[in-house]
């Protein structure tokens, strides 16, 4: 892998991990572009550990909000309660990784799977985007809430459909308000990508590669992953989704006409 490669890579992991397109999805095709070329193991790690350093400094007030009040052992308070809903959420989408990985493995190397499944990401994206103009109150969100969205971010295990476009797009059918429902999105990534890393590590033995090749890739993850969250932020509270729908809308025909 040349350095160039592995910017291109780490910029499509930052990128498309936050934005709601899918990065299973973009890594498919790319896999596919590239003749399904092997990317070293510790590369795709490195890459995923970028993605969450960023998620958890954009987020690190909500963080440390959380640990203070995880902390109080004298009572049940609102934070032990987020960290309950957020374990709910992740269990849920556990169940469904199971569930879906016969599909996952048909999905990887058939396109017309792939662009049914980002065609299926722009539908839910015009969902989100009606809802957001609807301006919700806030509201408590409760297990069921939980369960729901947890089951929506199981289904972003197929390739082409994106996790933060499913996770935002079921709390928004849950009546949440966007502010929460970014909030919630996003702390719901970081046991996400711990549970990919898991995954990822249990695959086999690590080979050597260059380390200014994975400096490259790890720092083009980075920054691309925070300025993805920044301006998908900014897209919900100006209540824009609808040129993400477009793009994978564009994409899913383009995959059909290519391959």
């Amino acid at each position: 892998m040349t350095i160039l490669e592995s910017i291109i890579l780490g910029l499509l992991q930052g990128f498309t991990e936050f934005l709601p397109v899918s990065s299973s999805g973009h890594l498919a095709l790319t896999e596919n572009l590239m003749g399904h070329k092997d990317v070293p193991l510790i590369y795709d790690i490195l890459l995923h550990v970028a993605s969450l350093m960023a998620v958890m400094i954009f987020f690190r007030r909500k963080i440390a909000d959380l640990f203070n009040g995880m902390t109080n052992f004298k009572e049940y308070n609102a934070q032990h309660k987020y960290l309950v809903l957020l374990i709910i959420s992740t269990v849920i989408t556990g169940g469904m990784v199971f569930i879906t990985k016969p599909l996952l493995l048909i999905m990887r190397d058939r396109p017309v799977f792939l662009s049914g499944a980002f065609l299926f990401t722009a539908i839910m994206l015009f969902t989100a985007q009606f809802f957001l103009k609807k301006r919700f109150e806030k509201k408590e969100i409760t297990w069921i809430d939980a369960v729901f969205i947890g089951f929506f971010q199981g289904i972003a295990v197929l390739p082409g459909v994106s996790r933060s476009g499913s996770t935002i797009t079921a709390a928004l059918l849950r009546k949440i308000n966007s502010e929460d429902a970014v909030e919630y999105s996003f702390m719901l990534a970081i046991p996400a990508i711990l549970g990919a890393l898991v995954l990822e590590s249990a695959k086999g033995s690590f080979s050597a590669i260059d380390p200014v090749v994975a400096l490259s890739g790890f720092a083009a993850s980075f920054l691309a992953s925070m300025i993805a969250l920044k301006f998908l932020v900014f897209m919900i509270r100006r209540t824009v989704l609808y040129p993400f729908a477009l793009y994978l809308v564009l994409l899913s025909l383009s995959v059909i006409f290519i391959y």
